[in-house]
């Protein structure tokens, strides 16, 4: 029976024994952004830290102590410090960091760590100090980041990715206690050859050592005996219908088809037989995924190579249930898992083979960007010319043209257990940073460009003369022949406030093709959006398309809590969370993906549950799927992501820690966000 974990407050508070204090003095502290920092009198020192806006990273910087020119950490495992949230109705979410070197000659270093922490909490933030005694790769050589952890520029803790808007009292917090704790490890890595090999038979780092490494065949054969019992002992949560939405929670209307509604202030999804549903689930539930490249790296491995490409969990897979075709075996125990682990939905990129079996509610992909559709010729962000014919009719016909081809999307048209589509990941609208860019590229391209045609047409029906135009924009354009061959944008005010008119209308004009794409063939599933990254999602334009053409608004956060996402100018609609991850080093992997925490697998587990807290009491999120469910190659995957973000490991190992915490919440999400406040246990 999988038992889940007590998630108390001082879950992974570090013992003060075998700790160094670090002091802190009032000329060492100084403030980031627009936060309001004060040194505390008493012993050891703490820290206020209070502010509305989160922009421009605010928090503090910790300097190093006067005289010195830099912090010396090179004699301790991990810095720890205490952190009290304050506020009595917040979630806080804050990273911290330690940076060397120098950006001029290109050996600046950032490693940071973070968590979340519900209202009144105190809890100990730990990370986990790279020391390259104890973790540098030979140069040109896939390894974890280091830091020079005897010269540490300074200590800084932080909000990261500043999406929230200003917000009275956003944070309110103490930090107290900064200390290294424990000696740092012997080191994982041998100078020289004597690195290589490094990847062992089962894709694992050769160079250290935890304890549910793979060690032999026979350990693949055994865990998986193990977890076969345990899975057979353990039910989905007795709360669940056959959907997964909650069988003893309140009757609402019955469509045969998963929608929206708001209940009692909060956004929900709907399961066919009319009751609530939180979508708790996981992306790319694929057998094997990302092979290892060995081309021109033979002496990485500790075996002979034989082919350009290493398929670990594959093979780890095949020795684990003894035979080449496992997918069906691996597919039936993945069900009985998801179960297990308090998860009801597939995410997104899941296996046809998986969708097909009909055991979970799903989600699906059209098209994760299609490149072979028009674009805006010379731009290079990730966007379509959206008024281009060709584009219209691809996406028009993204379900009929792929029907044959993909037997989980013809079942999908009539299947009660499809929630939605995505169209598209993502996307780069041309809006990020300061200034829209889009009308620069419409400009920039050649004067058949479909959008500039349309951008034409627009400004002959507002100006009516050239003449007109270009006394607005400040040009001398002979003609509106001549306005379509010029290559160049305007730099006036003029220009930039039509191009933002046009750049509102081409969003609309890419939402509204998508839905009515989905609508005209299925119109009894919801149309998920386009997968905002986070900071995308809170961008007006953006959101306010979304409302008007979306079923729900889905993004991707890679931060430590969405409690803050927006809330008082975001709009009034379902969102979902397409991806977010957290990640430790403690299994030999290099990097612990876009938000680490801690040093430990139990510290990953709090994480996923003050993050799906966080989630549960936000009125407008109505799922969260994870991303993914295996780490990914130890030397990275085709674009040279290598995070330790799964659910399993590369041998297929599940984390227990996680999958216990995940079960915990999905025996208890619902009656938790229909209760709406943030409190540490989930029960």
């Amino acid at each position: 029976m999988i038992k889940p974990l007590s998630f108390v407050s001082c879950f992974f508070a570090v013992a003060v024994a075998g700790a160094a204090s670090l002091s802190i003095t009032e000329d060492q502290v100084e403030k980031k952004g627009s936060a309001k920092v004060e040194l505390l009198a008493g012993q050891p020192a703490a820290v206020s830290i209070r502010f509305d806006d989160p922009g421009w990273d605010s928090g503090v910087r910790l300097r190093p102590p006067s005289g010195q020119e830099f912090w010396d950490l090179s004699q301790g495992k991990l810095l720890a410090v205490d952190v009290e949230n304050l506020s009595r109705d917040r979630q806080l979410r804050l990273t911290m960091h330690i940076v060397s070197g120098k950006k001029e000659d290109k050996t600046l270093r950032d490693v940071n760590t973070g968590g979340a922490l519900n209202p009144g909490e105190k809890r100990t933030i730990n990370l986990l100090i790279p020391h390259p005694s104890v973790y540098a790769a030979p140069k040109s050589i896939p390894g974890p980041k280091v830091v020079q952890s005897d010269k540490i520029n300074f200590i800084e803790l932080y909000m990261q990715w500043p999406f929230e808007g200003n917000q009275k009292d956003l944070v309110d917090c103490r930090i107290s206690n900064l200390r290294l704790v424990d000696k740092p490890d012997a080191p994982h890595t041998v100078e020289g050859d004597g690195y290589f090999p490094f990847v062992d038979p089962y894709g694992q780092f050769s160079h250290s050592d935890w304890p549910a490494k793979i060690r032999s065949d026979d350990d693949l054969k055994k865990n998986h005996q193990k977890e076969l019992a345990e899975l057979a002992a353990t039910k989905r949560p007795a709360d669940w219908n056959e959907y997964g939405g909650w069988a003893k929670g309140p009757q609402l209307k019955a469509t045969g088809h998963f929608r929206t509604e708001k209940y009692q202030g909060k956004w929900w999804l709907v399961d066919p037989a009319g009751r609530l549903f939180f979508s708790h689930g996981i992306d790319v539930l694929y057998a094997h995924t990302d092979a290892t490249s060995a081309k021109d790296h033979d002496k990485w491995f500790s075996f002979p190579v034989t082919t350009s490409s290493l398929p670990f969990n594959d093979w780890n897979l095949a020795k684990k249930y003894g035979k080449n075709n496992y997918d069906q075996d691996f597919y039936e125990v993945l069900a009985r898992r998801l179960g297990a682990w308090g998860m009801n939905t597939i995410g997104n990129w899941g296996k046809n083979d998986f969708i097909l079996m009909g055991k979970l509610p799903y989600a699906l992909q059209l098209t994760d960007y299609n490149s072979k559709l028009p674009r805006i010729e010379g731009s290079t962000f990730k966007f379509y010319d959206v008024f281009d014919p060709a584009y219209i009719s691809g996406i028009k016909n993204v379900i009929p043209d792929n029907v044959s081809r993909r037997p989980e999307l013809a079942k999908s048209l009539k299947d009660p257990l499809c929630i939605g589509y995505f169209i598209d990941n993502e996307l780069h609208y041309g809006n990020r940073g300061g200034r829209q860019i889009l009308g620069d590229a419409i400009m920039r391209s050649p004067a058949q460009q479909a959008s500039k045609q349309e951008f034409a047409r627009d400004l002959k029906a507002r100006y009516g003369t050239i003449q007109k135009l270009n006394a607005s924009w400040e040009t001398s354009y002979a003609d509106w022949d001549g306005f379509l061959a010029a290559t160049e944008a305007p730099k006036s005010r003029g220009f930039q406030s039509d191009s933002d008119v046009f750049f509102v209308k081409s969003v609309e004009q890419y939402f509204s093709v998508c839905r009515d794409a989905i609508k005209s063939v299925a119109p009894h599933r919801l149309y998920l959006g386009s997968r905002f990254i986070s900071t995308d999602a809170v961008r007006k334009v953006l959101y306010d398309a979304s409302a008007k053409y979306c079923d729900v608004l889905t993004t991707n956060v890679y931060a430590h809590s969405v409690a803050n996402m927006g809330l008082g100018r975001f709009p009034d609609m379902p969102v979902l969370i397409g991806e977010f991850h957290f990640g430790v080093l403690d299994r030999g992997m290099f990097s612990a993906g876009l938000a680490p925490v801690g040093s430990t697998q139990e510290e990953r587990a709090l994480a996923y549950v003050r993050f799906l807290q966080g989630a549960l009491v936000h009125p407008n999120i109505v799922g969260t799927h994870w991303f993914q469910f295996r780490d990914q190659p130890l030397t990275g995957r085709w674009d040279g992501e290598g995070y330790q973000i799964g659910f399993v490991d590369v041998a297929d190992t599940p984390y227990a820690e996680l999958t216990r915490a995940a079960r915990d919440v999905g025996e208890n999400m619902y009656a938790y966000r229909l209760r709406g406040k943030l409190v540490n246990e989930m029960r």
